[in-house]
């Protein structure tokens, strides 16, 4: 049978205190006898589970079991199951004496506030039954020790969880020490790559600067990147025109030390004199059909150099169909008739 000894603080005489001895009689465990003394008189009760309903408090508003629960652990120091542990937050017990009777008060405590939950009354016999104070201090000193067993095992397991919790922090340092480092050494790899990539680009830049670009390229890609597909086909025609102009140009200087005049030349200069006469009559374009029975002058041998660049200027640019102007026609056909003047003349010497 459980026995326990309490120690109640008196609400009638503040800064003291009276003594409660518990003592299971029965299987029930609400079945108990209760003695109390406050060093001179003995107080007596007893209480059955069945009953234990009639010591609630009017205003208490929780069920039969959750009064069972609250009674447990104010007597026997009995925790009740989970559900009902709220119901003990705050609990407290209080004795006061007042006339032939001892009343003890359980009440919660919170906050300062208190809630009356019920109470015992125990009536004052110093005639029932004799106190063996060596079987008090038994209980006392038994419960006591039971304490202690029980402290030092929640010291030793706290302990043993400091000594795990110190073991995780360290780890937990040097992890977050490592990380550090890591994440230092990533920042300086990633500003020695970062350099390097600036100083190559520089390097390029200065070798940009340095280069000498072709203008027409630059005005192509130029074209090409802002003026869209027409713009850059014409560059593209004006940059070939002009190489054409050159390559002609070149042979032309090379022909003339000579003394002939290359027929890629003349035909540029057919070419750029079509563009420049305007359209001709019908008149015109009778005479021209008349006289393209004539046979043209036959064309100047190039070497085999001057083919080559002429074979290159007629890949670059195709070069239009050979018309005679009428310019031309006149200068021949006075040609023409100074020979006839000249055979005349011979005639007559003759």
């Amino acid at each position: 049978m459980a026995t326990q000894i309490l120690r109640l603080p008196r609400t009638d005489k503040p800064r003291e205190h009276l003594l409660v001895h518990v003592t299971q009689i029965r299987s029930n465990s609400l079945d108990l006898k209760l003695v109390g003394t406050e060093q001179e008189h003995l107080y007596h009760a007893t209480t059955k589970e069945s009953s234990v309903k009639s010591s609630q408090a009017s205003n208490y508003t929780g069920d039969l079991n959750e009064w069972k629960a609250i009674l447990k652990y104010a007597f026997l120091h009995e925790r009740p199951a989970s559900a009902s542990a709220t119901a003990i937050d705050g609990l407290e017990m209080v004795a006061a004496i007042s006339s032939d009777t001892l009343t003890i008060t359980v009440r919660k405590n919170i906050g300062g506030i208190t809630q009356r939950l019920g109470s015992i009354k125990l009536d004052q016999d110093d005639e029932r039954e004799e106190v063996s104070a060596f079987e008090w201090a038994d209980t006392a000193v038994s419960a006591a020790d039971d304490l202690r067993n029980q402290l030092e095992s929640l010291q030793a397991s706290v302990s043993g969880q400091q000594c795990e919790v110190a073991n995780l922090t360290k780890q937990l340092d040097d992890l977050v020490k490592a990380k550090k480092e890591h994440e230092d050494e990533l920042l300086t790899k990633f500003a020695a790559l970062l350099n390097a990539k600036k100083l190559k680009i520089r390097d390029q830049q200065r070798l940009l600067n340095a280069a000498k670009i072709d203008p027409a390229a630059a005005e192509e890609t130029r074209a090409a990147r802002g003026g869209g597909r027409g713009h850059g086909r014409t560059a593209k025609a004006s940059g070939r025109g002009k190489r054409k102009v050159d390559d002609v140009e070149s042979v032309a200087d090379e022909e003339m030390e000579d003394g002939r005049l290359p027929e890629a030349v003349e035909d540029y200069e057919e070419e750029r004199r079509e563009e420049e006469t305007p359209p001709h009559s019908e008149a015109d374009d009778d005479a021209t059909e008349d006289e393209d029975d004539l046979d043209a002058p036959a064309p100047v041998r190039l070497g085999k150099a001057k083919a080559n660049e002429r074979m290159d200027i007629e890949v670059d640019r195709e070069l239009p169909p050979k018309r005679d102007l009428p310019f031309r026609r006149r200068s021949q056909q006075s040609n023409a008739a100074d020979d006839d003047d000249d055979d005349d003349e011979t005639d007559d010497e003759l």
